[in-house]
């Protein structure tokens, strides 16, 4: 496409009343600091550069350069360039340093940094008895060393580490090792993939956050608002809220399953989070921008669908080509 396509949260009302609300939200947002809501790169480096360049072009320079930015999660697989990505997000700092980033782990975050041994499990191993697959998917990984490292690692850790000619692994975590020069099928690939990570990239994972919590946070579509909670499924609906974000700030990975990282029905804001809190995910292949439950995950690793970002307060949406 020759530009970005900038969208706002659809409203029943006549085309030119909608053209005229927008355009108010975008100047209204203009000269105030931004929240930009990055959804899963999914290792496509070229739409997240594209990405950044069209929202230079639509908030500015320097307003994107003084913005928060929050990585909703899942960097890596999928895409062919998942070093790429984190070489992106490694440099911001240096690039912008009056850039504010925040970097949540997904789900496939999850599985890459336990299969690393990059993020500290305290449970969470499959049973001795083996583990029985949702899906069909590779046998879990087993060290090929005399280390045992298996017998440690968490779960999903060996579900992304898995590879079996033939069958299909559960994160797509193929690409991410081949973007590291590492063949998925060598029986010795976490070997490998350690030897092949640049520390910075390791940094980067192992400061991944469960969940972002933002202050003095403002929504044009919703004046009442002034915090954003920020985590990659979204909240447990069933589960109290102090309890769970008491775990997520501290990492805890106790359970083979993080719901606030893997869940889909069971996740979303819960009904009693406050009037005054916006909830933020991506994960779930969707791009949803109405309601105070942000979804920006419109590319969900596909090649053909571009990587798009929402822009708090007046809730621009801003795409790669």
């Amino acid at each position: 496409r020759a530009g970005p396509r900038v969208v706002f949260a659809r409203v029943a009302r006549p085309h030119r009343e909608l053209e005229r609300r927008a355009a108010a939200m975008s100047s209204a947002g203009a000269h105030r600091r931004a929240t930009v809501l990055v959804g899963d790169v999914h290792g496509h480096r070229a739409k997240l550069v594209s990405l950044f360049e069209n929202l230079e072009r639509e908030i500015g320079a320097e307003r994107l350069s003084t913005s928060r930015v929050v990585f909703l999660g899942d960097l890596v697989d999928r895409g062919p360039e998942t070093s790429g990505v984190l070489d992106f997000i490694a440099s911001l700092p240096a690039v912008h340093p009056s850039m504010e980033v925040r970097i949540l782990g997904g789900n496939h975050d999850l599985g890459m940094a336990t299969f690393c041994s990059l993020w500290r499990v305290d449970g969470g191993m499959p049973p001795p008895e083996g583990y029985v697959a949702r899906r069909k998917e590779p046998p879990l990984w087993v060290d090929a060393t005399d280390k045992n490292e298996h017998a440690r690692m968490h779960l999903q850790g060996r579900r992304w580490g898995a590879f079996e000619a033939g069958t299909r692994n559960a994160f797509d975590s193929e690409a991410t090792f081949a973007s590291f020069g590492v063949d998925p099928g060598d029986p010795r690939r976490r070997e490998a993939l350690l030897s092949s990570l640049p520390e910075s990239h390791a940094v980067l994972l192992s400061s991944l956050e469960f969940v972002v919590e933002l202050d003095d946070v403002e929504d044009d579509m919703h004046p009442e608002v002034n915090k954003l909670i920020a985590v990659h499924a979204g909240l447990e609906l069933e589960r109290p809220i102090p309890e769970q974000l008491e775990a997520l700030r501290e990492r805890v990975i106790q359970q083979r399953w993080i719901e606030a990282l893997q869940g889909r029905t069971n996740v979303g804001r819960p009904a009693n989070v406050g009037v005054n809190v916006l909830v933020a995910s991506g994960h779930h292949g969707i791009l949803k921008t109405d309601g105070k439950w942000l979804v920006v995950d419109e590319c969900a690793g596909l090649d053909e669908r571009q990587l798009a970002a929402v822009v708090l307060p007046e809730r621009a949406v801003v795409k790669s080509h």
